[in-house]
């Protein structure tokens, strides 16, 4: 199970709306509208010590 980076939802990554690769690692997501974001903010999103900073994103 994967964690979408921008929103905290739980996603399985088989079959995630999306997904994107970022500096090597691949994240999932629940909707392309996270993934957007993502795309659009990534280091919003990924903490520079490797940890996430989520939960400024959509709620579902």
């Amino acid at each position: 199970m994967a964690v979408d980076p921008v929103c905290n939802m739980s996603v399985e990554s088989e079959s995630a709306a999306a997904q994107s690769e970022y500096k090597g690692t691949i994240y999932y997501f629940c909707s392309e509208g996270c993934l957007k974001e993502f795309e659009d903010h990534p280091d919003k999103y990924i903490a520079a010590d490797g940890g996430d900073e989520a939960g400024s994103g959509h709620k579902h």
